[in-house]
């Protein structure tokens, strides 16, 4: 999907897609010819390698965290695609996108009193903080800070199994 002048992505515009204008997160300049004319002139393999429509243009192997990487970039993309400007996510695709690739810790937050509300409300309290520029999008940039809350908790989680197997190997309970 290499930039053109049609909606900045290669193709026309869909239905319902308005092309982004102005600055997005950061002073980055957003859709259309200005974001394909400025940033979107790399080679059409790396692109495709990148969008996970072609092989990796080196010959190179990915490593499992280069392809994690990868994949929350191509998860991040797929989410945001789905209504609204394309290159940020709402409040109801970033809701969809920890639903679908974070389930377990999504359903952790359900455990107890008050079990939908606490989930929509961390989701809304997460995509309010994320959200810097007030603009009620999530661009690429505030992702980061969601991406940072959730590695966080997992980190906790993981101290948390370490300790409750040492704990139970020692007899400490």
């Amino acid at each position: 999907m290499i930039g053109g002048p049609e909606d900045g992505q290669g193709g026309a515009l869909r239905p319902g897609r308005q092309e982004a204008k102005g600055r997005g997160c950061l002073g980055w300049p957003r859709g259309g010819a200005a974001l394909s004319s400025q940033i979107l002139h790399w080679p059409q393999q790396l692109h495709l390698f990148i969008s996970g429509l072609g092989p990796c243009p080196t010959a190179m192997t990915d490593t499992p965290v280069e392809e994690s990487l990868l994949q929350i970039i191509r998860s991040y993309h797929q989410y945001a695609a789905r209504e609204g400007d394309v290159e940020t996510l709402s409040l109801e695709e970033l809701r969809a996108l920890l639903m679908d690739n974070v389930p377990r810790f999504m359903e952790s937050l359900v455990r107890g009193r008050g079990q939908g509300r606490r989930k929509l409300y961390f989701v809304s309290e997460l995509f309010r903080a994320a959200d810097k520029d007030k603009d009620n999008q999530i661009c690429f940039d505030e992702f980061l800070y969601v991406l940072g809350r959730l590695l966080r908790d997992y980190h906790l989680q993981y101290h948390r199994q370490l300790c409750a197997r040492y704990c139970a190997q020692h007899g400490l309970y």
